[in-house]
């Protein structure tokens, strides 16, 4: 019989909690891969942005962090949807997604310390980017990203100018 391995870190579970609060912050607006990707970066790493302390460590090339966790995102997306955790909204825009109504009662009882910090982390970065549109975004995130750990600028994909 073959095993799965099985991530410790960076695994759905992780970063289903951390959609599912970034989805509750930003209520009733809805985010797709990319702005989750984004937001979820920016509450692990706020002093990057001008936040207080990082939950986070200012580790070396942790902005190659955002070309690494996509596949992750979809894949947690798909496992939140199957337990309809969050909803998924279709546009001209694309694809995105949105807190549903289990969302909340679900996120309600957890009161561990670093979710608590996950929670106020998700409300400062929207409130300061919540008026941001994706090409502001990710033109803060070009002008911003040298500062960001990374020692190679061609780390990630489809985040750089070719």
């Amino acid at each position: 019989m073959m095993s799965k391995k099985i991530r410790v870190f960076n695994n759905e579970l992780e970063m289903g909690l951390r959609i599912l609060i970034i989805l509750e912050a930003i209520y009733p607006k809805s985010f797709d891969v990319e702005m989750l990707n984004y937001y979820d970066y920016f509450i692990l790493h706020t002093k990057d942005i001008g936040g207080e302390e990082s939950l986070h460590a200012d580790v070396p090339n942790r902005f190659g962090e955002l070309s690494v966790k996509r596949e992750l995102i979809r894949n947690t997306t798909k496992l939140l949807l199957s337990r309809g955790l969050i909803d998924v909204e279709y546009s001209q825009k694309g694809i995105e997604y949105k807190a549903s109504e289990k969302t909340f009662p679900f996120l309600v009882n957890l009161e561990e310390e670093y979710t608590k910090n996950l929670k106020k982390n998700a409300v400062w970065v929207h409130n300061k980017f919540k008026t941001y549109s994706f090409d502001d975004l990710n033109k803060f995130v070009m002008k911003n990203k040298n500062q960001w750990g990374t020692e190679n600028p061609y780390c990630t994909i489809g985040l750089i100018d070719e």
